[in-house]
């Protein structure tokens, strides 16, 4: 049995500071797991942290997307929009942010360049 082909993806969260980490994470991880390109993802809570003027609580998401006859890029054009429906489904979501390189882009703000940027991070 060969290994299906799939790069890792990493995204951010950030959750309302009243909302369940736990719950909303495993509602993230069954979102995205339903997701035909997904191989495998891992909702993980991470520490609240400041960011000047309140504190936000976030979620940290690895997702791994599966790499097969079509591009990449093709891939990840199929993924942004499903997580910017999945913003807009789980209640007390707020931000969500995609690594790419060492910078975190809003999905909101992702287009054509970031996942050009996006594919070559993640190019063996």
């Amino acid at each position: 049995m060969t290994d299906t082909p799939a790069i890792e993806v990493n995204l951010y969260i950030d959750v309302e500071k009243d909302n369940d980490l736990e719950q909303t994470a495993q509602l993230i991880e069954e979102r995205l797991g339903q997701l035909e390109m997904v191989k495998e993802v891992e909702a993980v809570p991470e520490k609240a942290r400041f960011t000047g003027l309140e504190v936000v609580a976030a979620i940290g998401v690895t997702v791994l997307v599966v790499r097969g006859s079509r591009e990449l890029i093709e891939e990840l054009r199929k993924l942004i929009p499903q997580l910017k429906g999945l913003m807009s489904e789980i209640k007390g979501l707020k931000n969500a942010f995609v690594e790419v390189g060492d910078k975190r882009i809003p999905v909101s703000e992702v287009n054509e360049e970031t996942l050009q940027q996006l594919e070559a991070t993640t190019k063996p």
